[in-house]
């Protein structure tokens, strides 16, 4: 089978700069059993080709005119030529864009050119409007409409969380499987006995204002008055200027108490986990978070806010998260002083946590997309 995967990015060259860490897992599992193209937007500045974990990766530049895919100026432009770029011989069996974007909207485009079925997976943040944090693909009519291309477009519909499916369909779109983008497990286990810090909290995550990273510090202010020797570790990279930092010490934390480590390669977060008793996530939204899982992976529990994969294994039975009701610094402070003091607790909700990542591991997202893909095109060649 010829696997068309078209996406905005996360796939350079070195295989670690400027990744998707699951987007790469499911390339390579795809591309052992099959021929996968990628098809990435602006990847590189020019046009260009190359391998990528037994994948032929095909870079279309963006519009010079604007560097923002979803701009009004040259988006018909980088349709036309995306499409064009396409290979032909032989001819993609299935096209699948990630996400609901200009991706999305560019892989329907190439299918139905192409008459290949088509399937799209939604990211969640496509249709938020966001003004006060600066964030949502559903800001302005452009991207409302190039969602709408991509979802109605589309022959099956996927995303990564049951929260987000009760999004998506409550803007009007069909959700037809839930599949979560599950990580390496081999690489995402939990640490030796005793490897965790005490009081270590670790939350992985770009510090940004959708992220919320001050709600994590404000609540550490109430978990230091409980557990004194607790700390925070902030993984991902800063877009705020130092803003949480600065906030950090007019709270009165101290770098013992919250603790900067930047961006981090992914090969590099499961020992910052296996350091932590616990995961964080203080989300606005978040639609499958996939620290989550990494976290889970790696046996530890999260604490966090009511989104995505936090609030989906919070209702599992029994439950490998625990989902706050509120966005209180106190009621996140409570949550985390009580399982930091129950190790028995945390363990219980770490296994949960663990077989849920190793049930949806990515093996198992490269095993469902492609039963998708088979179901598809089956039932194209006999209509």
């Amino acid at each position: 089978m010829h696997v068309l995967l078209v996406v905005p990015g996360g796939v350079d060259r070195s295989g670690v700069d400027r990744v998707i860490p699951v987007v790469l897992e499911l390339i390579e599992r795809l591309a052992a059993r099959h021929r996968v193209t990628v098809l990435a937007l602006g990847q590189e500045p020019l046009d260009s080709t190359y391998e990528l974990l037994g994948a032929r990766v095909v870079n279309v530049r963006l519009p010079k005119s604007a560097r923002q895919p979803a701009a009004a100026v040259g988006l018909l432009d980088l349709v036309r030529r995306a499409v064009a770029a396409v290979p032909r011989d032989p001819a993609p069996d299935v096209v699948h864009g990630f996400w609901a974007s200009v991706s999305g909207m560019i892989a329907v485009a190439a299918g139905k050119r192409l008459g290949a079925p088509i399937v799209v997976s939604g990211a969640g943040g496509e249709l938020v409007d966001r003004p006060d944090l600066g964030y949502g693909g559903a800001r302005g009519v452009g991207g409302r409409l190039i969602a709408r291309v991509a979802y109605r477009g589309a022959d099956v519909v996927t995303v990564g969380s049951r929260w987000m499916a009760g999004h998506v369909r409550a803007e009007g779109y069909r959700v037809d499987e839930i599949v979560p983008l599950g990580v390496d497990c081999a690489r995402f286990s939990p640490g030796p006995l005793g490897a965790a810090i005490p009081g270590r909290i670790v939350s992985v995550a770009g510090i940004n204002r959708v992220k919320d990273p001050f709600l994590l510090v404000d609540a550490m202010v109430h978990v230091r008055a409980a557990v004194p020797t607790a700390s925070l570790e902030l993984v991902g990279l800063d877009t705020l200027g130092g803003a949480v930092q600065r906030h950090a010490a007019e709270r009165g934390l101290g770098a013992d108490a919250v603790i900067f480590s930047g961006e981090l390669p992914s090969a590099a977060v499961p020992a910052h986990l296996r350091r932590a008793e616990l995961h964080a996530l203080a989300s606005f939204h978040d639609a499958a978070p996939v620290a989550v899982l990494e976290a889970a992976a790696c046996g530890v529990p999260t604490v966090g806010t009511a989104v995505g994969h936090v609030t989906d294994l919070a209702a599992l039975h029994p439950p490998a998260a625990v989902v706050l009701a509120d966005r209180d610094p106190g009621t996140m402070a409570a949550a985390m002083v009580a399982l930091l003091g129950d190790a028995r607790r945390r363990a219980e909700l770490g296994t949960a946590a663990r077989e849920w990542a190793l049930t949806h591991r990515a093996e198992a997202t490269a095993a469902a997309f492609e039963a998708i893909y088979r179901r598809l095109v089956a039932t194209r060649r006999t209509n």
